[in-house]
């Protein structure tokens, strides 16, 4: 069975980073009148998942059918390709501990979610929208994309209809998240979105360098409920067993058929 997948590169005009866009189209696309667009940050290791999800889930209308697009960056190396998420995917300038893995980066250099942000609703999407017959649009991440759209959620909430945010780093940079979602809270009475956010129930560790992901989103989620934001639509999930690695398809295909489903008020699972 022949599936339409199209891939071009589209450079930020701010920064002029180079991200690598790949479209995956429903089968039935020409047959139907529009779709939803499903926008995977992280593509590398997000997007796949999200459209075979989207592929079979759709089938028994557990996730939608959907357009489904990875946003990558064009570094070929693991160590940069780790950088350009630090970089563009964190909301503050800060020099992230090297027990994660990346290595070779300042405070100033990092801390750019907002670049992101304007090249996802001023470049992207626009092009996207005139490509392709869109009826809603999603915005799907992990760790630290996951942080990238959380925060552009509490900037932005208008800018996706749904948002399926996966183990979150709220850690980054002391927790630096909480306080821009109490500055919103503050500046607002509301945050207008449909929202999915998960962890893992394996993603605390016993031990002082953890970084407490579960917690965190637990945390968050229990903060954003207190303020009792009329229109926020939240459903959280500690998926069983689950690591920081291992939860990104338990995320996507829980959250696809959290999100798909007609909302429920402050609903929890």
């Amino acid at each position: 069975m022949a599936w339409d997948e199209t891939d071009f590169t589209l450079t930020c005009d701010q920064s002029g980073t180079e991200h690598r866009i790949t479209v995956s189209l429903p089968f039935r696309y020409e047959r139907l009148g529009s779709a939803p667009l499903v926008v995977c940050l992280d593509g590398a290791w997000i997007h796949g998942a999200a459209r075979d999800a989207s592929r079979v889930m759709s089938m028994g209308g557990d996730a939608p059918e959907a357009i489904v697009v990875g946003v990558e960056f064009t570094s070929t190396s693991m160590g940069e390709y780790l950088r350009e998420r630090t970089r563009w995917y964190t909301p503050t300038p800060w020099v992230p501990p090297e027990r994660i893995g990346v290595k070779g980066l300042t405070a100033e250099e990092c801390g750019k979610a907002d670049v992101m942000r304007a090249f996802l609703r001023d470049q992207l999407l626009p092009r996207l929208a005139g490509d392709y017959r869109i009826d809603e649009t999603w915005v799907v991440g992990h760790s630290f994309s996951a942080l990238c759209a959380l925060s552009a959620l509490l900037a932005e909430p208008n800018l996706f209809d749904k948002w399926l945010l996966a183990s979150p780093s709220v850690w980054w940079d002391d927790r630096a998240i909480l306080g821009i979602e109490a500055a919103h809270a503050e500046a607002n009475s509301d945050l207008p979105a449909r929202v999915f956010m998960s962890a893992g129930s394996h993603e605390d560790a016993d031990d002082e360098d953890s970084l407490m992901m579960k917690s965190n989103v637990e945390e968050l989620a229990a903060r954003l409920r207190s303020r009792n934001h009329p229109g926020l639509l939240l459903e959280t999930a500690i998926l069983d067993g689950e690591n920081h690695n291992s939860v990104i398809g338990a995320a996507i295909s829980r959250g696809m058929r959290a999100l798909v489903r007609e909302p429920a008020p402050q609903a929890e699972c």
